[in-house]
């Protein structure tokens, strides 16, 4: 007896997924780095050529970073990186404040030692960390995840992922405008030790203005190395 095919939405082969993701960070990779610019035009073809793999894999990497807001597909055969602008990191950090904000509330509700635990290692290992934009991130993101996981729904999370993404671009890009003098970068790491002292002393709404505090901090100072970037005052010439 033959079997009747079954119906819905196919599942597409595991290589071919792991291909898209492959595609998906190297180009991620190239953005962040600056080796794509900001403004440039890619070609999907040029890039089929240089990944030596089809249109679809491609395609669909790119698919994802626009939904990142790091490229914006165009009519045919091409897409346009986004250009840093003011405007955008201002909206980045806008959205970061009030979700951060009202996550940092709900999550000193059920705050443990654990937790604590895992942002003092994250702080540790973000203070030893000397102006290497990945691994900074990193640090600095396990620091906050740290303490907010708890309370981090699906939804929060998938928007906290972009706009997070979407600040270490600024972050990678205009690491060699940003003041690295050495009392610029321990205010920085005592900006997030107050932060922890905070969380431990339970002073939640302390807490919380002090978080949006440092976000508008790192805010200000991505924006003033935005201001003295020669390649954004070119872009915009």
């Amino acid at each position: 007896m033959a079997r009747t095919p079954r119906t819905g939405a196919s599942v597409r082969p595991i290589a071919h997924l792991s291909l898209v993701d492959r595609v998906t960070d190297e180009l991620h990779r190239a953005i962040l780095n600056g080796d794509i610019k900001p403004g440039a035009a890619v070609s999907i073809v040029e890039l089929c050529e240089q990944f030596d793999v089809s249109h679809i894999p491609v395609r669909e990497a790119l698919r994802r970073l626009e939904s990142e807001g790091l490229v914006s597909l165009r009519p045919g055969r091409s897409a346009l990186v986004a250009s840093l602008s003011r405007e955008d990191l201002s909206g980045i950090y806008r959205l970061r404040k009030i979700i951060e904000g009202d996550l940092v509330l709900r999550a000193m509700e059920t705050m443990s030692e654990e937790r604590l635990a895992r942002a003092q290692v994250a702080l540790d290992e973000y203070a030893e960390i000397e102006r290497e934009p990945a691994s900074l991130a990193a640090a600095h993101h396990a620091f906050h995840a740290a303490i907010l996981d708890e309370v981090t729904g699906g939804v929060d999370r998938r928007v906290l992922e972009i706009l997070w993404h979407s600040a270490d671009r600024y972050l990678h890009l205009l690491m060699d405008n940003l003041d690295t003098a050495p009392e610029t970068t321990r205010a920085r790491i005592d900006e997030h030790r107050e932060l922890l002292d905070l969380a431990r002393a339970g002073q939640a709404t302390e807490l919380r203005d002090a978080w949006i505090a440092h976000l508008e901090s790192t805010e200000n100072a991505l924006l003033a190395a935005l201001e003295s970037d020669p390649e954004t005052h070119a872009a915009e010439a």
